[in-house]
Parts: structure tokens; sequence; C-alpha cells
């Protein structure tokens, strides 16, 4: 059975980008929606490319997830224009399974006239999505702020004159206005992206996106999330868990803070202790993850992910529940979990060292708050287990490193397309 059905995958990924902004997800949706329609009408694509177009369209804007308090898309969409295309081309190609098509969000804000300047063989993908993006944005701009018979005096300098024939041929024949309107447009999105069935790796490169896309707001949170599967899965294989269980082990432990991208960055990045009022809207993205996760993944995922603060003496979070109504992948993952945080650098402290985590571990085992069995197995192959993750480190901190360093050196080039 699979972890998240192919029509589920579009329902994650909106429920998650919604809960940062809604906005962007809103002006994603309808391009994305828009452009969609534009290639439906030439009938020269396969389903899968008008899947990965159409997601491209829904992520273009991606990167503007990076930015605080957007509360104006349209500001962003007319001015400042390369810092969000830039991040969010670098996110998609080293982040998503959509790597060798990232380029169409890059350029998607270069003006037509300039296309000379670039080669890319998505060049006419990267018209239509340029003038997709535009129809939305010009639908959202105050009256006092829209230029006067913009698409008839910029044609073919701005934007694709042939995109526009487009579109308007594409209205002709499908209503797309009409459907943007009355919002039956996001069932035709829905159907769409739950025709293709998708590839496990596929499924799986989505969600790992997700859970990225929580670096906009914490690098510590990802490094932490991603350490918990590591370990997670070391103490799984060595307590010889079956195959289902250590999938299971692995989507549960990757997506178990997920919530945190509702978490206010004070509080997520607080480098001191919390208040108790705080410590309540920390602890509130179990429930979040939950209300994430819920009806769009397998359920023994979906319990793996939210019963991590759990306590087998009835003392965690959130519902309070015993040892007895814990499966051991629950445990498995709730002691990753405590790993990860006490030997993880946070904003709030530094790592821990290995005798203080031997220590502080074994006394929760002992007191029955964690798996015994998975402490003692993990205390015995401790120096594996962290050498094992410490190699992973590397390869993870590297990607980090590679797409700030090539954005630092791609936003300098790019000024000159200013």
């Amino acid at each position: 059975m699979s972890v998240i059905g192919s029509k589920d995958v579009y329902e994650i990924i909106k429920k998650t980008l919604g809960i940062i902004n809604a906005k962007i997800m809103n002006h994603g949706e309808i391009t994305g929606y828009i452009l969609y329609k534009m290639l439906e009408y030439e009938q020269q694509y396969t389903e899968q490319e008008l899947v990965d177009y159409t997601m491209l369209g829904i992520l273009h804007d991606i990167g503007l997830y990076k930015e605080d308090n957007v509360k104006n898309v349209t500001d962003f969409e007319t001015k400042n224009l390369w810092p969000h295309s830039i991040y969010g081309f670098l996110f998609l190609k080293y982040l998503s399974p959509m790597d060798d098509k990232a380029e169409i969000v890059l350029y998607h804000h270069l003006d037509y006239n300039r296309y000379g300047l670039i080669q890319s063989k998505y060049k006419h993908i990267i018209e239509y999505l340029n003038l997709a993006d535009k129809m939305d944005t010009f639908l959202h701009l105050r009256e006092e702020n829209l230029e006067k018979d913009y698409f008839a005096l910029h044609r073919d300098t701005k934007f694709s004159g042939a995109a526009l024939d487009l579109f308007h041929k594409a209205e002709a024949k499908y209503g797309i206005t009409a459907k943007l309107v009355d919002g039956t447009y996001r069932e035709e999105l829905s159907e769409l992206l739950a025709k293709r069935a998708f590839s496990e790796q596929y499924k799986r490169g989505f969600l790992e996106m997700l859970v990225y896309t929580i670096d906009f707001r914490s690098e510590h949170t990802v490094v932490h999330t991603l350490a918990t599967v590591n370990f997670a899965q070391q103490i799984g294989r060595l307590m010889r868990l079956s195959g289902k269980d250590l999938r299971d082990l692995y989507y549960g432990a990757l997506l178990h803070d997920l919530g945190k991208i509702a978490i206010p960055l004070n509080i997520l990045e607080s480098t001191g202790r919390l208040s108790d009022d705080e410590m309540k809207v920390m602890k509130a993205h179990v429930r979040i993850t939950e209300m994430i996760l819920e009806g769009v993944v397998d359920n023994d995922v979906l319990q793996i992910a939210v019963r991590h603060h759990e306590k087998l003496d009835g003392s965690g979070y959130h519902r309070g529940l015993t040892g007895d109504q814990l499966t051991l992948p629950q445990q498995i993952v709730a002691v990753a979990d405590i790993l990860s945080a006490l030997y993880g650098k946070r904003s709030y402290k530094e790592a821990f060292s290995s005798d203080l985590i031997k220590k502080i571990m074994t006394e929760d085992a002992e007191n029955n708050k964690i798996n015994k069995n998975a402490v003692d197995i993990l205390m015995r192959n401790y120096d594996k287990v962290i050498a094992e993750f410490e190699k992973e480190k590397e390869s993870t901190i590297g990607l980090y490193l590679k797409i700030k360093e090539q954005y630092a050196v791609m936003i300098e080039r790019f000024e000159a397309f200013n």
C-alpha cells in the first residue's frame, strides 16, 4: 500500500504552503491553472508533462515563502523580481522531483524581448508561464495602479504576443476566467493531478520538498528533521523492523515536525527558555501536523508523525497516551527525536556531549518515559549511529552551502537583466 495517493500530493502541498501564506498559494493555483488550460488547448503534451508544468505553475513563486510578511503578492510580482525567482529555481532544482524543469521558474519574470539572452529548451513554457503570471497579477492590481492597455502596449516586449493569443483561444474554449471567479478551477486542478499515477520516487520527492520549506523559516528545524529520520531508520534496522515498518518509520519521522511551519519564528528560534504560553504555542505544532496530514497520508505514518512527543507513562502530548497505546515504530521515532534534539545545535543551546546525551536518555528509559529496548540498543551502537549520521549530515549541509553560494553568484549576475 502506498504512503500517499497521487491525488493527495497536491492536497498536502496546498495545505502546507497555504499555512505559510494563503495569498501566495492562491496566486500559484490561479497561475498554474491558466498555464494548464493554455497547454491543454495545444494538445501537444503527455499527461505527465501537463502535470509537471502545472505543478511548476503552482509553485512558481515558492521563493516568496522565504520572505517575511508578504501581505501583497503583487508588490513582489512587479518589483524586485529576481531574488524570489532565483531562490525558487535553486529550491526546485536541488530539493524537488522537478529539478530538470526548474529553469522555467528562474526566467518567469524575464521580459520577452530579452529571451535572446537565454538558452533553454523550455522557452515556450517560460513564455506561457510569464503570461499566465501576468494575467493573475493584473487581475489583482487595483485600478489606480493598473497601466491602461497594458497588454496592447507591451505585446512582444514584456510578454509573448503568441502566448496572449493562445490564452484568448483557451479562454474562448474553456471559459477560464468564469471558472476562476466561481472557484471551479480548483476541482479541475485536483482532477488533473489525480489522473496521473505518480511513482513512489516522485511522491517522496514532493514530501521531502515540503520538509525543506521549513528551512525558509528555520534551518535548525530541517537539520533536526533529517537527523530524526536518520536516527529512527538506524534504530529500526538495529531492532530488525520489517520492511513496511521501516518505510513507515522513514515517512513518519520525515513529516513529524511539518506543523512547525505555522509556529511564529520568535518562538521557533527563541534563544531563551519559553514561557508557559509560548510553550503552549510550540506544542501546537503536533496538532497542526495532524491537521495537515489527516486524510492524505497512510494512517500508520500519520500516527508515527503525531505521537513523537508521547511518553510511555502518559506524561507526553498531545493525547497523553501510554506505552500500551503506542506501537514500536511510534516509540522509536520518539527516541530518535530526543536524540536529535540533544545532539543538535539549536538557537537556544549548543550540542550536548555524548556522555550527557547518554545519561539523559538512559534516565528517561529507566523512568518509563521512552522505550528501554530502543535506548539500550542505541547505547550499544552509539558511536556507529552518530558516525553514520555525520556522514549524511555533511551532504545535507553541503547542499545548503551550494544553494547559498549559487544564490549569491546568480543575484549579482542577474542584476544585469534589470
